[in-house]
């Protein structure tokens, strides 16, 4: 399960970034990214601690589902089966994380006009993740862990929407932004994030 696991192992270079147990996070780029596509209409700035909270209580099952799965493949290497159980578990929590992550997003509202187009990009990004997890959650249910080409047939299911590395760059985005950054800082779904990966991590 190359594919698969290449997207999980990156969960766990998040772990480290968010934990702040792998350094300093890269400068992002300013305007690297594409402003998404939005209709938004102009409204009154959310509190950047209640928006960094609803990012945060979204990627917290997402990461520490995939630190999870790493350890149950590394104890069940011998037994598809049980890798199977923690991908399909992965898949549930994650998909339904994305999804109310998503909505809190869209609830909450950007932290302001200049951090429009990263909001936008973020509320696109949990939500086609949410909508892949279900896709793959169902392509792997119908697959026989008991096939001997069962890891081949994993490997060929999913795209790049729910691919953790773009968590990644978004999470080194915010750590860039000095407002965003003390945001993460104070809210608390992001202390309860921290803290649950640094126990999984041995941090």
């Amino acid at each position: 399960m190359n594919a698969r696991l290449s997207l999980v192992t990156a969960c766990a270079g998040v772990a480290l970034v968010v934990t702040g147990c792998g350094g300093g996070a890269a400068p992002a780029s300013q305007g690297s990214s594409a402003p998404a596509t939005t209709t938004t209409t102009t409204q009154s700035a959310a509190d950047p601690v209640k928006w960094a909270g609803a990012f945060c209580s979204g990627t917290t099952p997402v990461l520490t589902g995939a630190v999870e799965l790493i350890t149950v493949v590394a104890a069940n290497a011998e037994n598809p089966p049980a890798i199977k159980e923690g991908m399909l578990k992965l898949l549930d929590t994650g998909g339904k994380a994305m999804a109310d992550t998503e909505k809190k997003l869209k609830d909450v509202g950007a932290p302001g006009p200049e951090h429009q187009a990263m909001h936008d990009e973020l509320v696109k990004m949990f939500g086609e993740g949410s909508k892949e997890y279900v896709t793959v959650r169902e392509q792997i249910s119908k697959i026989d862990a008991n096939a001997p080409d069962f890891m081949a047939q994993v490997e060929k299911i999913g795209g790049d929407s729910a691919d953790p590395s773009k968590l990644s760059d978004q999470i080194k985005k915010l750590d860039a932004d000095p407002k965003l950054k003390d945001a993460v800082k104070n809210a608390p779904e992001c202390t309860e994030m921290r803290t649950k990966l640094g126990k999984i991590i041995g941090q």
